[in-house]
């Protein structure tokens, strides 16, 4: 029944799946993504759910809401935050002296009676800590923000909603399918098969921005002892993780980028020309939004000979049809995409590469900065993995047939695709594709095209149903609405108007029939026939 009406129109805030769980929300129209991304109230008010580290979830603003009236701190701004280490993280990223953690709850100064103390934080339920601060103080609103979000370390919604069970806010759980046995030994042992490798060298994280998170900390460290201090980006990083990789060095480390993956010359003579300096290199592959394959295995050679640390994130193909790890000291990914095919969990995983000469450092690092799962989400999870593989082999199919439908279509400027790739046969899994997202510009109008089209519209992929974006608007709003985003967009060969397409396990003829009924729109739009 799903499938049969998965290729609709959604209204705006519309959940997919019908989960109060569900990570996407529908944005239907460009003037809505326009509207969600300068905050208008009509927008706003219609997602009781959202991406996770975007959309602060109904249940959590409950919850939260329910901690600041307990405490007596109405007047206060605050995040829930699972676990101490990650709450620790969020105040010494503030700095010492402007925030402050007390473990038994209670009240750590008050901002509103004009205490010098600005951000105080409290456990208010097991592991969970109520970080807050003054309502009307906008920077520090935003750098705490910004540190969940970048950090991933925010409460999940199950753990909301059972936390309301049991303050006696809410008299039900959600019902959902989950594994009934040991989620978190079932999700590592078939993580583990799919990246190669053994179940402990698998850590799940509570999302795939805290994975990054957790192994850029280990490198971090490693590597400053060390004494190396040059990191390397390798193409367009998703937003994030460019934003830890830019906010979180220290003082003496530096971070240059290289956006042509495909210049092999150019970015190996970068690589050699940082000698004993050279801390990490860092690499999507394939890369977001523009789906492309670097020659992973000589890149890596090179990051080892110098020294290095080699992370690899192929979460765009996924662990299920890439393999990266032989290329990778360090694999970071997002299991909200593809393993969580239903859209409805937010979970990340790091391994760690047996073979690399870093491997015990690595390991007993990235333990101390991880933050762990909720059990709820590992048990939804496990349940969806084990039909994982059959749908993405589907979803598969689909990505390829509508990849060459789009090449030749008039209305296509030019298709990016890992499947096209002359270099996705050293990394994929057999005769696999290389992964269910298509990277589009439009000669025809982006716009009529994505108002018209027939789909869920949001953020995220690796779905079983089909997804698009405007990548850019989402992503990079501030890039695509000012003269000088824009120049650096197109220094680095980014369209603004591209649209991300993840391609879902429907009928195929039904999928090829809502696209090729907004493209028709979509150059009518511009050609007036």
């Amino acid at each position: 029944m799903f499938f049969m009406t998965s290729l609709q129109h959604f209204p705006l805030g519309a959940p997919c799946p019908d989960s109060p769980h569900a990570v996407i929300s529908c944005l239907p129209t460009m003037a809505d993504v326009r509207g969600y991304e300068e905050k208008e109230p009509r927008v706003l008010a219609a997602l009781q759910s959202g991406y996770p580290r975007f959309v602060v979830h109904a249940y959590i603003r409950e919850l939260k809401a329910y901690y600041l009236r307990r405490e007596g701190l109405e007047e206060c701004a605050a995040v829930l935050i699972p676990g101490r280490r990650a709450t620790q993280d969020l105040m010494d990223h503030i700095g010492p002296g402007v925030s402050s953690l007390r473990v038994e709850g209670g009240r750590t100064g008050d901002p509103a009676a004009g205490d010098a103390l600005q951000l105080g934080a409290a456990a208010v339920s097991g592991d969970v800590y109520l970080v807050h601060w003054a309502v009307d103080d906008g920077d520090l609103s935003q750098r705490v923000r910004k540190f969940v979000q970048h950090t991933g370390c925010g409460i999940s919604s199950r753990q909301a909603e059972d936390l309301l069970l049991g303050h006696g806010l809410r008299t039900a759980r959600f019902e959902e399918a989950t594994f009934a046995g040991n989620a978190l030994q079932q999700v590592e042992t078939s993580l583990a098969e799919q990246i190669g490798c053994r179940a402990t060298d698998v850590l799940v994280c509570a999302s795939g921005m805290n994975a990054f998170y957790a192994g850029f900390r280990a490198v971090q460290e490693l590597q400053q002892s060390c004494g190396r201090t040059a990191w390397l980006q390798l193409g367009w990083l998703y937003l994030d993780s460019g934003c830890v990789l830019q906010e979180f060095l220290g003082k003496a480390e530096t971070l240059d980028c290289q956006y042509d993956v495909l210049d092999l010359d150019t970015v190996l003579a970068r690589i050699r020309g940082y000698g004993d300096r050279l801390a990490a290199v860092v690499v999507e592959c394939p890369s977001n939004p523009l789906i492309r394959v670097c020659e992973l295995g000589r890149i890596a050679a090179a990051v080892r000979e110098q020294g290095g640390v080699m992370v690899v994130d192929p979460t765009i193909a996924s662990v299920y049809n890439v393999d990266v790890l032989q290329h990778a000291d360090l694999l970071v990914t997002s299991l909200t995409k593809y393993a969580a095919i239903e859209g409805d969990i937010m979970l990340g995983a790091v391994a760690v590469n047996p073979q690399s000469p870093y491997y015990g450092d690595l390991v007993l690092r990235v333990s101390g900065f991880y933050a762990p799962p909720y059990p709820r989400d590992v048990a939804r999870l496990a349940h969806e993995m084990n039909a994982a593989p059959a749908v993405i082999e589907k979803m598969n199919a689909n990505a390829a047939r509508l990849c060459a439908f789009l090449r030749g279509h008039p209305a296509v400027r030019r298709v990016y695709c890992a499947s096209c790739s002359e270099q996705v046969a050293a990394i994929a899994k057999g005769d696999a594709p290389g992964g269910v997202v298509i990277t589009i510009e439009l000669a025809g109008n982006m716009e009529t095209f994505y108002d018209a089209i027939r789909v869920m519209k949001g953020p995220s992929f690796g779905t079983r149903f089909t997804l698009i974006c405007p990548f850019m608007y989402l992503a990079h709003y501030d890039l695509v609405t000012t003269a000088s985003g824009r120049a650096h967009l197109a220094a680095a060969g980014m369209d603004p108007e591209l649209i991300r397409i993840s391609v879902g396990a429907e009928d195929y003829g039904d999928i090829e029939a809502v696209f090729a009924a907004a493209l028709r729109e979509s150059m009518e739009s511009i050609t007036g026939t």
